[in-house]
C-alpha cells in the first residue's frame, strides 16, 4: 500500500496534521467531488500543506440500516485510488464503527476533525452532513470552525445539462439512478469518465459458444450493475483492452434465467475462468429481447458487434 493511503485514525503520520481537509463518502469521486478536490488542493498548494480526504468504509448507511445501502458506484480501492489522481496528497479511511458513527456533531469536530486532524482549512459541498443522525451540516460545521481554529470552504455543487433531463445537481445518488436505467452516456457525464466495473470470470451456461459468440460471465464485486440490455465496451483483460459486447439480463429467447453480465470481447479468445476483467461502458446499444429463436438471435448478435466495433474503434 502506498504511504499516501492511510488505513484508521489512530495512527496518522506528522504531515496529516495542520492541512485542508475534506471529508465525504465520495461515492463515484465524480466532477463534484474533483471540484472540491480542485479547490481543497489550491488552497493547500498556496499554503504549502497537504490535501487530506478522509472518507469512510464500509459507508455508514451500511452499518446502520444495512438493507438501505445501495451498491457502490466504484469498490473502495478505486475510490483511494481515484481520489488521488483527483488531488488528494493522502486519503485517511475511517472504520464507520458505532462508536464513530454515535458521535454527535460537535464531538466529531473535537475528537475527530481537531484532535487528529487539526485542519486550517475545511472544504465541503453544500450537500455535506456529518455527526449522529446526520445532523451536522456546512452551516454547522462553519459555526464549530470559529473556536476551533480552522477556515470552512464551500463550494457550490456541480450542476450539467443531461440529455433527457436538463439541468441536474450532480450526485452520487443520481449516478446510481443513472447506471440503474441503463443510461451509462448520462453517468459518464456525471463522473467525468466511462462507467466502469471490475468482476471475476465465472462458468455460465456455455450458451454463447452454441451461437458461435463465447461469452465471459462475471460477477462484480459490490458495485452498481446498469440496467438490462446491451451494450457496447472495452474489456480488459491480462493487460490487453478489446473491444466488447455485453449483455446483461436474463437471456429472454430461452426462458427465464437468473440475471447475468456476459462479455464477448471481440477478436480475443481463450480461457478466461477465474480471471478479473474490468469492463469500460461506451454505450446502452438496446433492450434485451426475446427472439422467436437461435438464428434470429444470431442474427442480431452480428448487428450488434458491429456497432460496437464502429463505437469501439
Amino acid at each position: 500500500m502506498t504511504d499516501r493511503l492511510i488505513q484508521g485514525l489512530d495512527h496518522l503520520p506528522a504531515d496529516a496534521r495542520g492541512g485542508v481537509v475534506t471529508i465525504g463518502n465520495f461515492d463515484g469521486v465524480h466532477v463534484g467531488h474533483r471540484e472540491i478536490l480542485r479547490v481543497g488542493r489550491g488552497r493547500a498548494r498556496a499554503a504549502g500543506v497537504r490535501l487530506v480526504a478522509l472518507t469512510f468504509d464500509p459507508p455508514a448507511i451500511a452499518v446502520l440500516a444495512p438493507d438501505r445501502a445501495p451498491r457502490r458506484v466504484v469498490a473502495a480501492d478505486r475510490k483511494r485510488d481515484l481520489l488521488l489522481d483527483g488531488g488528494a496528497d493522502l486519503v485517511v479511511t475511517a472504520p464507520a464503527t458505532a462508536e464513530l458513527l454515535a458521535l454527535g456533531p460537535e464531538a466529531f469536530v473535537r475528537d475527530v476533525l481537531v484532535e487528529r486532524l487539526a485542519p486550517t482549512v475545511v472544504v465541503e459541498g453544500p450537500n455535506f452532513h456529518f455527526g449522529r443522525g446526520r445532523r451536522g451540516d456546512v452551516d454547522t460545521l462553519r459555526a464549530l470552525s470559529a473556536s476551533a481554529g480552522f477556515e470552512v470552504v464551500e463550494v457550490p455543487a456541480v450542476r450539467l445539462d443531461l440529455p433527457g433531463r436538463g439541468e441536474v445537481h450532480v450526485s452520487s445518488t443520481l449516478i446510481r439512478e443513472l447506471i440503474a436505467a441503463g443510461d451509462v452516456a448520462g453517468a459518464a457525464v456525471c463522473l467525468g469518465r466511462s462507467f466502469a466495473l471490475t468482476g471475476r470470470v465465472v462458468t455460465g451456461e456455455r450458451r454463447g459458444r452454441l451461437l458461435e459468440f463465447p461469452t465471459a460471465n462475471i460477477e462484480p464485486a459490490g458495485v452498481i450493475v446498469p440496467g438490462d440490455g446491451i451494450y457496447a465496451a472495452r474489456a480488459e483483460l491480462d493487460g490487453r483492452v478489446s473491444a466488447a459486447a455485453v449483455s446483461i439480463g436474463v437471456k429472454p429467447t430461452f426462458g427465464p434465467a437468473p440475471r447475468t453480465i456476459e462479455v464477448h470481447l471481440l477478436d480475443v479468445s481463450g480461457d478466461f475462468y477465474g480471471k478479473d476483467v474490468t469492463v469500460t461502458f461506451v454505450a446502452r446499444l438496446r433492450e434485451q429481447v426475446k427472439f422467436p429463436d437461435a438464428d434470429a438471435l444470431r442474427a442480431q448478435i452480428r448487428e450488434d458487434i458491429d456497432r460496437v466495433r464502429q463505437l469501439c474503434r
